[in-house]
Parts: C-alpha cells; structure tokens; sequence
C-alpha cells in the first residue's frame, strides 16, 4: 500500500508539474537540465497505457545544460517523444542522445517508424496540419515544438527518412550553458 502511495504520489506531482507548463508569470529562466527534461517526458508518456508501446533510451548525459523553461522544455520533449512513439511500431526503441559542438547542445530524437512522406515535410511545422485520423490529432505538437525552440534561441531540423527508407530524426541545437570553472 505505501509503494503505491508513492508511486501516486509522483504521478500527481508530476501532471500538476506539466499542468502548470506554458501560464503567463510560470516562464522562470535558469540553467535547465535536459536529461531531467526528457526523464520526466518519459514518465508522463509511460502513464498513458493506451498507446504503442515504445522503448524509450534516454542516451544523455545529465551534463547537458541549457538556459530555458523547465517546463516549457518538458512540453517539448512530450511533444517529440509523443510524435515518435506514435509513428513507431510496437517494441522498437526510440533514441534520445545529445552532444555539445562548441557552443551548442545538439539533441537528437530518433524513431524506427514510418518516417515523414516527403510532400508533408514542408508543412510539418505549419499549426493545425495534421496526417493523424481526425480526433487523434490537433495539429499543434509540433508548431509548439517549434516555437519552444525558437523561444530558447534553437534550431531544429528533421531527417527522413534516416535509412532504409525507414525512421525519422529531429535534430535540435540550443545554446549550452556555459560550465563554471573549477
């Protein structure tokens, strides 16, 4: 019983966490951690029992920092780990690494799945554009996506397909923190 209070416990912290995501006065700047980011963007997914299940890998190192919204960089992985779970098929992996170059955090989210047909992938960032059966999709992910990285001074780019006609890989580069000397 107490394994299971915790473990409520964490799931309604973590929903009244992403709840308070994105309200005007919440933006709060500071060194964000991104594998922290993409830990607790697992964790929500993992709480909806009803879709595909993925193998989420979460390949960071917890040293990549950037300057930013907890939250709002919460919602963005969400979206994107959202997206991929959704285009892959059930049990294959879905990769989450990042590297620093120079100056930059590079973060890449690979999937395994159908990829992104070449004639939507103009579009993909346009709101309201879906491919998703309607009910299944606002058309919103990924506009917010991109206007999160954006708003932290990013960039992303998308590759598929990756190879073999097959999987996709949104490439996302943010400013690093920089390190404080030791």
């Amino acid at each position: 019983i107490l394994g299971q209070t915790e473990r409520i416990t964490r799931i309604v912290q973590s929903l009244v966490h992403f709840a308070h995501a994105g309200r005007a006065g919440d933006d709060e700047r500071g060194a964000v951690d991104l594998f922290e980011c993409v830990e607790e963007a697992i964790h929500l997914l993992s709480l909806q029992k009803d879709r595909t299940r993925v193998h989420f890998n979460n390949l960071m190192a917890p040293d990549a920092l950037v300057l930013g919204s907890e939250q709002t960089l919460t919602q963005l992985f969400i979206n994107l780990l959202s997206n991929a779970r959704d285009a892959s098929p059930p049990e294959s992996p879905v990769d989450i690494s990042a590297e620093q170059a120079g100056d930059r955090i590079i973060v890449r989210i690979r999937d395994y799945g159908h990829g992104i047909a070449p004639q939507h992938q103009g579009r993909m960032f346009e709101p309201f554009f879906t491919t998703k059966p309607a009910g299944q999709g606002t058309g919103l992910g990924l506009s917010l996506v991109y206007s999160i990285v954006e708003d932290h001074g990013g960039h992303i780019d998308v590759k598929s397909p990756v190879e073999n006609d097959m999987g996709t890989e949104f490439i996302l580069s943010f400013p690093a923190l920089p390190q404080e000397p030791s």
